[in-house]
């Protein structure tokens, strides 16, 4: 139900400084692990709710990518940071009545986002890579707080 990494490369060649643009990227805390105890199946079910999560939130606003494994962005142009504030509300509320039904996988979904920035981003790749710098910390919280 998302656009896959190939469909993310063609949108980026196209908009490599897109003013306005805001990027939010998502990572799959503890996939391997699914992976490793309850089998590839259950890891395959976590990436496909997860996605469905992803989509409900923000689609049609936003454009839901698949850019790895278990890694994801969203592309959304022309909203603020309380806009996106409120997404990680909304998806972290889904992901918490999705836990509460859950007797397998406890869904745990990182995220983090940057806004383009001529002044500190060269292209939307380093938008990119600002917003992972912001989901990775976001990932390691998470973790502690086992949530």
């Amino acid at each position: 139900g998302v656009y896959n990494r190939n469909a993310y490369d063609g949108w980026a060649s196209k908009n490599h400084q897109s003013q306005g643009t805001a990027i939010i990227t998502f990572d799959l805390n503890e996939l391997k692990k699914c992976n490793d105890t309850l089998g590839h199946a259950s890891g395959d079910k976590y990436i496909q709710d997860a996605s469905a999560l992803l989509v409900k939130v923000y689609e049609p606003t936003g454009r839901c990518y698949r850019i790895g494994g278990d890694e994801f962005c969203v592309i959304v142009e022309n909203v603020d940071e309380a806009w996106i504030e409120n997404s990680f509300k909304e998806l972290e509320q889904l992901e918490y009545a999705y836990n509460q039904n859950s007797e397998v996988v406890k869904m745990q979904i990182a995220h983090g986002y940057a806004i383009f920035d001529e002044k500190k981003d060269e292209d939307v790749e380093d938008t990119r890579g600002r917003a992972d710098a912001f989901m990775y910390k976001n990932k390691k919280l998470r973790k502690k707080q086992g949530r």
